[in-house]
């Protein structure tokens, strides 16, 4: 089920399926942002945000910096 999923999933990487998926795409943006010339937008659009802006937020979230000033 669903929900045992969720549980053995949070057991065995200490956090929920979306967190982690979602630290996954920006550790990815992260990489390509050192190793690409792709825009912040291309970026955003290659890893699956739909918005340009929520990708920005949820980076800096995570890194302290918006993606143009830590490229």
């Amino acid at each position: 089920s669903l929900s045992a999923f969720k549980r053995d999933f949070q057991a065995q990487f200490q956090a929920s399926p979306a967190h982690w998926i979602k630290q996954r795409r920006l550790e990815h943006a992260d990489f390509l942002l050192k190793n690409s010339s792709l825009n912040v937008s291309e970026i955003s659009e290659a890893i699956g945000y739909e918005s340009v802006s929520h990708f920005i937020k949820a980076f800096k979230e995570k890194y302290g910096l918006t993606p143009k000033k830590y490229a």
